[in-house]
């Protein structure tokens, strides 16, 4: 039978440096993480009230634990870090590269903005990274290409 002392609520506040979602227990203000990286079932462990710390002991077994928030991951995110990665690779190719060709998906300039402008179009109008514009691409083919 449970108590409302059995009951805990958890409150999604964000997510740590290694992917694991931290929540906030609403009646304790005790931080915990999920180490199952986001699952639909969170195995929340202790963290010793530090969002960045370490996953330490698992909660109760005697405990109920409800959600009135859960971490829900960005389906682009994949997309995001490897847009990310390669215009990494644009600036290195620019940079230190010495243009070697050999450091550019597809190993060549015309790939790898290919590559780059697909990634950008799979992106809905509102969830396109500020970071890098379709002109942004445009400016790394034209660099690229001289």
């Amino acid at each position: 039978m449970e108590t409302n002392e059995n009951v805990r609520t958890m409150e999604y506040v964000g997510v740590d440096d290694w992917d694991r979602p931290v929540y906030k227990c609403i009646e304790t203000g005790v931080l915990w993480k999920d180490v199952t990286l986001g699952s639909d079932n969170p195995n929340l462990y202790s963290c010793g009230n530090d969002f960045d710390g370490e996953p330490c002991s698992p909660i109760k077994s005697d405990l109920v634990v409800t959600f009135k928030t859960k971490h829900e991951e960005n389906p682009y995110r994949f997309n995001y870090m490897m847009l990310s990665r390669l215009r990494s690779d644009c600036d290195y190719y620019l940079g230190y590269g010495n243009r070697n060709k050999s450091r550019l998906c597809g190993g060549s300039v015309k790939e790898h903005i290919e590559k780059m402008m697909e990634l950008h179009n799979s992106f809905p109008e509102g969830q396109k990274p500020e970071w890098l514009t379709y002109e942004g691409i445009l400016e790394y083919e034209k660099q690229m290409s001289e």
